[in-house]
């Protein structure tokens, strides 16, 4: 006869300890998701108190004897008995986790931040003893929970470990949890205490306009005020960013102080700079810059600026769901930026903020990085402990990295919400976000805000050089390195000149200073033969003894300097001819740039061409070595080889005229010819692979005399943007067709497409170098610029028409070439 009966699943708790062991990597991660419980529970503040070395004893305990406690209390909705069962006592349950994709709200319409329990296995991160003391509003008693711990490790199933429920007098509504017997006390001790304080500052954000509640903090009996610290660091920031993203638009804006130009050029910021605060460069800044998104100011910053953009038509390679861009959802954000040079201690906000630069510095480092809170609380890693998520050190490798954005100089904050950024998932860890669309497009964001903070910077300390450079010549009137190689030359010959006076100077001073020595010196040694006015004299002509010695030494000082004068003209016999060669150079540098890039898209060509060449091959490779290679097959096969080639062919006769063999040669090139016979196939074949409609309008043909590799640079940097950008509008609109246009009409020629059009915050300076709105990778913000260059080296212009596109944005790019028509 068969026998059964019902067993059941049980748990050794030591599981449960090592399980928090695991999931809480530390004390602060410890400690960071009891707080979030309080905010969870719609609390108006938490407070947290942490001792070494004392005893707990405002509450009735159950275990007296400990050492060290940590106490955490607030004010909110608290806890009955049933949810102590529910939510501390049933591992791994929450009332928390989102049910149908929404977490539940509180009664204060917030959005719970724990939903994984990790609560009360925090506890055994920090202590050996957890006692809690709750009440609700409804509540007759105060409920008191207490258990050890170290009995996990003393039973061998989880309904033995022993925890007492007992009731007391309500006194508040809210709930108290004291841990005691501390497991690692040194790690609120000593320097200990300041890394904590550095670390909580940046774990619950010390911005007060995204701050979820009020902490307050007690270590030792010392009080700290983390909100006031940080607004105290930040009003001695060099520069500081802002932006809102809504869901669609990001509106950006920052400002720097006149003490961001100090850069590696310390003298020329005092003598050019700190005299008037900056703003004689202010004013040469706007003079030369048509960018009407920059703007100068009168108080402790310079320069700001303020651009706004569209996802949807402005920010590239955004992740696309459905033939929409997906947003991640608003989010704001703010970075700050410092120096830690020894030249800030005159400042006197940071003086009486932070009494010396020392503890200004120690402070300010410690808070180094961008942190991304969530409702208030960090998110890890952004941010932590040096961790660079913005890859703001890739920029160190640059020659200007100086003025750029660095990891170790910026301090800042991202601010998102779990009911906002619902889809901006964390990690089960707690170490960074799940990967999907929605974090993938955050960070192409995010990127996007870094590259145009790096442009506004670029854009300055160009400016700054070009300052420089105009009030240094003002200064020496020297403008041409020809007249600095003159100034140097006469400088030596004058010194030949004088080597002799100064020669015969200086062996003058000399015997006079010995003749002085010898008449002081009778004087004073024969005191009773020196009259009255010996004696005088003697003293008189002691001073000017003094006065020949002073004389005497700094002729000494002056002969190598002269010697070394002496010598310039051989050294500018050396260094002029490699001058002359980096000038020419210098010059050549936008053809050579232009020819880099059209060489960059042709390689692609080639790639893809060889590709399909090896795909195709390795099919009939195969086919032959079974037998199976048909006649049929042999003569595909030769056709393609054949299509190949003459690809290759026209890729070759693209770039050819652009070598530097035919650099220097001018042809008269007849318009219609070039873009409808030369050019066509090359244009015509590119485009189409990315079903892009290339049309030609000829409505007053005329011939230039000009470059042929010259002008097919010209048009290639012109066209190849169109296509990045037509490519990118396509992604987002499967029945949209992109179309190029190219309209000839004596002496002007005109290129636009039906994409997204210029975006209104670069449009004043879109053929400036390093202006782009592509991602990193992928745009340097070189082509139209480089185009502007090749122009004006042939006298023409270009130019954006006034006409807008149905998006009220500018698109046309209008080329004037009077200057290289054939008459």
């Amino acid at each position: 006869m068969n026998m059964s009966k019902d067993i059941r699943f049980d748990i050794n708790p030591h599981v449960i300890k090592q399980l928090g062991e695991e999931l809480v990597s530390d004390e602060i991660t410890a400690l960071l998701e009891i707080v979030k419980n309080s905010y969870d529970a719609d609390a108006n503040y938490v407070n947290i108190e942490i001792n070494t070395v004392g005893n707990y004893n405002l509450e009735p305990l159950r275990y007296k004897n400990h050492v060290g406690f940590i106490v955490i209390e607030d004010d909110g909705f608290g806890m009955d008995e049933e949810t102590i069962v529910k939510s501390w006592l049933t591992i791994s349950y929450s009332n928390k986790r989102a049910k149908d994709g929404i977490k539940p709200k509180t009664p204060k319409g917030r959005t719970p931040l724990g939903d994984k329990g990790l609560g009360r296995l925090s506890t055994q991160r920090l202590s050996d003893i957890c006692e809690i003391f709750t009440s609700k509003e409804t509540s007759k008693d105060r409920i008191h929970v207490a258990f050890n711990w170290k009995d996990f490790e003393s039973f061998d199933s989880l309904g033995e470990v022993p925890v007492t429920l007992s009731f007391h007098p309500k006194k508040k509504v809210g709930t108290t949890l004291v841990l005691s017997g501390l497991k690692n006390p040194e790690v609120w001790k000593g320097e200990n205490l300041e890394e904590f304080k550095g670390l909580l500052s940046q774990m619950i954000s010390p911005y007060k306009k995204n701050r979820p509640f009020e902490v307050y903090i007690q270590v030792n009996g010392q009080n700290f005020d983390l909100l006031k610290e940080n607004e105290d660091l930040r009003d001695v920031a060099l520069a500081k960013y802002e932006f809102v993203f809504d869901g669609n638009k990001i509106i950006l804006k920052g400002k720097i102080r006149p003490e961001k130009l100090i850069g590696n050029r310390k003298d020329d910021y005092f003598a050019f700079i700190a005299p008037d605060n900056g703003q004689k460069f202010g004013n040469f800044f706007l003079k030369n810059n048509l960018d009407n998104t920059i703007s100068i100011r009168n108080d402790r910053f310079l320069l700001e600026f303020e651009k706004q953009f569209d996802i949807n038509f402005d920010v590239p390679d955004l992740e696309i769901e459905n033939g929409k861009r997906v947003s991640p959802g608003p989010f704001l954000g703010e970075i700050n930026e410092f120096n830690y040079d020894n030249w800030i201690v005159n400042d006197e906000k940071l003086i009486s903020s932070f009494d010396n630069v020392s503890n200004y510095k120690k402070f300010a480092q410690s808070q180094a990085g961008i942190k991304l809170y969530r409702n208030g609380f960090a998110v890890k890693p952004f941010g932590l402990d040096g961790q660079d998520w913005l890859k703001l050190g890739e920029s160190q490798t640059k020659a200007p990295s100086y003025y750029y954005l660095r990891p170790l100089n910026v301090i800042g904050y991202i601010a998102i919400s779990e009911s906002e950024n619902k889809f901006l998932k964390e990690k089960t860890d707690r170490e960074g976000l799940i990967t999907n669309a929605y974090s993938k497009n955050f960070m192409t964001i995010m990127y996007f805000v870094r590259n145009n903070c790096n442009q506004f910077i670029e854009k300055v300390r160009r400016s700054y050089n070009e300052f420089l450079k105009v009030y240094k010549i003002e200064n020496t009137h020297i403008k041409t390195i020809s007249q600095a190689f003159n100034e140097l030359k006469t400088t030596s010959e004058k010194s030949i000149a004088i080597k002799s006076e100064l020669k015969t100077i200086h062996e003058g001073v000399k015997a006079t200073r010995i003749k002085t020595d010898n008449y002081i010196k009778t004087v004073k040694d024969s005191p009773l033969f020196s009259t009255e006015e010996e004696k005088k004299a003697a003293k008189a002509i002691e001073e000017i003894n003094c006065e020949l010695k002073k004389a005497e030494n700094l002729l000494t000082s002056l002969s190598p300097i002269i010697e070394k004068a002496e010598s310039l003209s051989e050294i500018i016999d050396i260094i002029e001819p490699r001058i002359s060669i980096l000038e020419e150079q210098l010059e050549n540098f936008s053809e050579l740039a232009s020819l880099g890039l059209t060489a960059e898209t042709i390689s692609h060509e080639f790639a893809s061409i060889a590709d399909k060449l090896a795909e195709r091959t390795s099919i009939y490779s195969q086919k032959l070595a079974k037998g199976k290679l048909s006649d049929s097959d042999i003569f595909v096969l030769m056709e393609y080889i054949n299509s190949t080639v003459s690809g290759l062919k026209i890729q070759l006769k693209h770039i050819d005229p652009s070598l530097k063999y035919n650099k220097e040669k001018k042809q008269d090139i007849n318009l219609k010819d070039f873009f409808t016979k030369d050019e066509y196939e090359y244009y015509e074949m590119r485009l189409r692979k990315s079903n892009i409609n290339y049309k030609i309008d000829i409505r007053n043909d005329f011939d230039v005399c000009v470059n042929k590799g010259k002008l097919t640079q010209i048009f290639d940097n012109i066209i190849v943007n169109s296509e990045y950008w037509l490519k990118e509008r396509f992604k987002s609109e499967p029945d949209f067709i992109p179309a190029i246009n190219i309209v000839v009409d004596k002496p002007w020629v005109y290129i636009f497409d039906n994409g997204y059009g210029l975006a209104p915050a670069i449009k004043d300076t879109i053929f400036e170098p390093f202006v782009t709105t592509k991602p990193k990778g992928k745009g340097r913000g070189l082509g139209l610029f480089i185009v502007q260059q090749l122009l004006d080296s042939s006298g023409c212009t270009i130019s954006i028409e006034p006409q807008l596109n149905e998006l009220k944005r500018h698109y046309i790019f209008s080329l004037n070439l009077s200057n290289i028509i054939k008459d």
